[in-house]
């Protein structure tokens, strides 16, 4: 007479051992790439933002003024400028006349000066216009790391940027 065996008790515990060995790394990778997707998902945003932005401001360099250009890049954002740490439109936003080649703002004579000293308005057909977007993403979970003096912080905000360029149309 053949003998069965039993499963023995303590082989029991093994899955659940396993299972909180394994899961904890298996939910940090598809929460970093979640993360990873939603800081991708804020920069292409803000390079169609200032692209859109700048498209309206070299055609209504006559017409319209540095709030309107703002209004339009603040609605490319769709909305997800509240996710951005610092985010104020009328600062954030910045307009201006801008050498092509540093894009650098010029005044009227061509001298780098603040934004605000160079509208873009003053930009004659041919010469470059600028539309910046600068604010901070902060991140849902605190998984960037940064190496900071000898040792491991986590960040609480990425500083983004973005700049377009392009050349005026409407003069």
């Amino acid at each position: 007479m053949l003998k069965r065996l039993t499963p023995r008790a303590e082989r029991r515990a093994t899955v659940l051992v396993e299972t909180a060995f394994v899961l904890p790394l298996v939910l940090l990778f598809l929460l970093g790439i979640y993360e990873y997707g939603r800081f991708i998902m804020m920069r292409q945003l803000l390079a169609d933002a200032t692209r859109e932005g700048a498209r309206f401001a070299v055609v209504h360099t006559h017409d319209k003024t540095t709030l309107d250009v703002q209004n339009v890049v603040d609605q490319w954002l769709c909305g997800q400028s509240v996710q951005l740490q610092g985010y104020s439109k009328t600062t954030s936003v910045q307009v201006y006349k801008a050498d092509p080649v540093t894009g650098n703002p010029l005044d009227a004579s061509n001298n780098v000066v603040a934004w605000t000293s160079a509208p873009f308005t003053n930009a004659a057909f041919g010469q470059a216009v600028a539309v910046k977007i600068s604010a901070g993403y902060q991140p849902v979970l605190p998984f960037l790391v940064a190496y900071d003096g000898g040792r491991l912080t986590i960040m609480s905000t990425v500083q983004m940027q973005a700049t377009c360029i392009m050349y005026s149309e409407a003069n």
